[in-house]
């Protein structure tokens, strides 16, 4: 089978082109600079532009590119390093996924061949904040109001629609907050927890509906594979739990305490308000409906069997 993957230096396509291949697939990497060897395929978002040719060999597509929500390191946090979602990096991030979308929607309408399976990364920030509500794939109420709801919705998600090709198989991969070595959040997150700074942050009680990088792999390659999933699927753990409950388990896990609290203002002054609701405060209890109700097996279902993986690999 034939894979087409964007954004496959990132955080997650790195990985999962690492698995594929070990399994056998043949992957394409889209890039947009000049092609430089076959299992590369040209594409320009902005410019609305793509090799159209070796698209319509591809069996599948798996798309993750986009500009980054969270900054790369923990200095982006800081004011004017563009990691804080003033104007323009807002623009970036919603143009990036808007254009892709676009493109691709375009190509597919264009194209008498295409890849029979379209799988889209989104991001479980487009339910809105939903309180104690338990969220599935059947949730059809998006609360509204944030840039990165908008984000998820109107940009990722909402272009496909005008795929006209009725046999595409579309799945869109909803990623829950994701945990691993190597990204921004693990790094805070471990960080904290080793210098006995780990705590409530605000009052605690929101949900944080996470994943580890490992299981999101899974999940990617079992819906390509599985030809009974598509539209929404909830990539989180079957285990959701608030933010003060996995901040007390990863530390006792680290053997550390976890009792500051962090108020609430603090954090919005120190990551701006909308980048601090999306990535702490928007409280998510979501369920992993479809993958459970298909048989997919999470390596990771808990978190304290994570914050145990991630303790020997720190």
């Amino acid at each position: 089978m034939k894979i087409g993957i964007t954004g496959a230096s990132g955080f997650i396509g790195k990985r999962l082109v690492k698995k594929l291949e070990e399994d056998g697939f043949e992957v394409f990497k889209f890039v947009r600079r000049d092609v430089q060897n076959e299992n590369e395929i040209f594409w320009s978002p902005s410019k609305q532009e793509i090799d159209i040719e070796k698209f319509q060999t591809l069996d599948a597509v798996i798309h993750l590119a986009g500009e980054s929500l969270a900054p790369k390191d923990i200095f982006g946090f800081l004011p004017l390093s563009g990691g804080r979602w003033n104007k323009e990096k807002k623009s970036r991030i919603y143009w990036s996924r808007k254009w892709a979308s676009d493109l691709f929607v375009k190509t597919y309408n264009e194209s008498e061949t295409y890849p029979k399976i379209f799988i889209t990364a989104s991001g479980t920030t487009i339910y809105g904040d939903h309180g104690d509500e338990v969220i599935t794939e059947s949730t059809t109420k998006f609360n509204r109001g944030t840039f990165d709801q908008l984000v998820a919705e109107e940009a990722w998600e909402s272009p496909l629609s005008s795929i006209k090709h009725k046999d595409v198989r579309i799945v869109k991969a909803r990623n829950g907050f994701i945990l691993g070595k190597g990204n921004i959040a693990t790094q805070l997150i471990t960080l904290t927890t080793k210098l006995n700074l780990s705590g409530p942050l605000g009052k605690g009680d929101q949900y944080w509906s996470w994943i580890s990088i490992e299981d999101v792999i899974s999940a990617y390659k079992f819906c390509l594979e599985n030809s009974d999933i598509s539209g929404p699927v909830n990539f989180v753990s079957p285990v959701p739990i608030t933010q003060k409950e996995f901040s007390n388990r990863f530390a006792k896990v680290f053997k550390k305490f976890s009792v500051l609290p962090a108020p609430q203002i603090a954090i919005n002054l120190l990551m701006g308000s909308e980048l601090a609701h999306g990535l702490i405060f928007c409280s998510l209890r979501i369920i992993p409906e479809k993958l459970l109700k298909e048989g997919f097996s999470f390596e990771y279902p808990v978190i304290e069997d994570y914050a145990k993986a991630l303790s020997c690999l720190l």
